[in-house]
């Protein structure tokens, strides 16, 4: 047996291993934070907080899982850049692109919903949801570096993701046009700032 073949490995991931418990980890820091904000939230805004949780681990399961682990003699010798498409537009597979944009479209919703400064605009939602596509494609690319799992990067991807976002955030802006939708919203809406008290001597 060569050195190579004594630390082959060959063995696949599945999402529930590491998905299940990062949401009882974000759960605890859920809690945590509510409980040092010191206010009384309802059953729609805990709604809000549990299924953005959920959503966001259920977008990172389904681009990165399962992760396959080769090393050794099973490493595909292909080398970490060729897993790069750099080029935009012209290369695009027009099912997969629409499936990205419907992927992120919660993320422009959620921006509406879980609120840290009173008002959001499409070109922040268009940066978080860039910079969120892009921590997803750093990570597969991670993933192929370290272990050889088999996920490609794509710019692609990046600007469909960006355009679901914006999409998502534009959705909630026309139906809060209507007062009824509004008011349902803003049952579902959590502010995260940090609470400050100040006692007067």
């Amino acid at each position: 047996m060569t050195t190579e073949e004594s630390w082959s490995f060959m063995r696949t991931i599945d999402a529930g291993y590491i998905i299940g418990p990062l949401f009882i980890v974000y759960l605890i820091i859920v809690i945590l934070k509510l409980k040092r904000q010191g206010k009384n939230y309802s059953i729609f805004q805990y709604i809000t907080l549990i299924s953005l949780g959920i959503y966001i681990l259920s977008v990172v399961a389904l681009t990165t899982f399962p992760i396959e682990v080769n090393l050794g003699m099973y490493k595909n010798q292909t080398p970490w850049y060729s897993r790069i498409n750099p080029i935009p537009i012209l290369t695009i597979d027009m099912a997969t692109f629409i499936l990205n944009i419907i992927m992120l479209v919660p993320f422009g919703v959620y921006q509406w919903l879980v609120v840290k400064q009173d008002k959001i605009s499409w070109e922040l939602v268009a940066v978080r949801s860039l910079l969120f596509s892009l921590a997803i494609e750093v990570l597969q690319l991670l993933l192929y570096i370290t272990v050889n799992s088999a996920r490609s990067v794509d710019v692609n991807d990046l600007i469909a993701n960006t355009l679901g976002g914006i999409l998502g955030y534009y959705a909630v802006k026309f139906v809060s046009k209507n007062t009824y939708f509004k008011e349902w919203i803003d049952q579902f809406k959590v502010s995260m700032k940090s609470q400050i008290i100040t006692n007067k001597l």
